[in-house]
């Protein structure tokens, strides 16, 4: 991993702890589901993973959103939930290929690789983070997080284009 990897995933993961602090907790607060921080996530994760392509980006994205999360909400120990979802992105990416996630199979595999982490998050905060006191309540929470990976996932690739057409790839 060189240094520019390393700046991208701290801006990215910056951006993503610090818009998770001001803005999910209303989001949650009006709607009662977890959709806002799989979108900021998933825009952040798949940003830097598309800019840098090397292995431990996506990681190191999830360490820094978690570290800024818990520095400005310092009970926020659900976050744990996004950083191991973080970890699995970032491996899944590499595993596929980021020419073939970030290339003409784009449509299908930026949203398949979203929606699985998501998936996880939601998974994990659900079993640990959440007082559901059936299976059923965690998995619907993980499906919820699904949802929201979906819908991540569909507003990156536009971004991912844009970024594209912008610097080039």
């Amino acid at each position: 991993m060189d240094s520019r990897s390393i700046a991208t995933a701290a801006v990215f993961g910056a951006l993503w702890g610090v818009v998770n602090f001001l803005l999910a907790p209303y989001f949650f607060r009006l709607t009662r589901l977890p959709f806002f921080c799989d979108v900021i996530g998933l825009v952040s994760l798949f940003s830097a993973l598309w800019a840098s392509r090397r292995p431990g980006t996506g990681t190191l994205v999830g360490l820094a959103a978690t570290i800024v999360t818990l520095a400005l909400r310092p009970g926020a120990f659900y976050f744990l939930g996004f950083t191991v979802a973080s970890v699995f992105l970032d491996y899944l990416v590499y595993s596929l290929g980021y020419e073939k996630v970030f290339g003409r199979g784009a449509r299908v595999l930026v949203p398949l690789t979203g929606v699985v982490s998501t998936a996880l998050a939601g998974l994990i905060i659900g079993a640990f983070f959440m007082n559901f006191e059936s299976y059923v309540g965690v998995l619907t929470w993980s499906g919820l997080h699904a949802v929201g990976g979906l819908m991540g996932a569909l507003i990156a690739l536009p971004v991912l284009r844009g970024l594209e057409k912008r610097l080039g790839r």
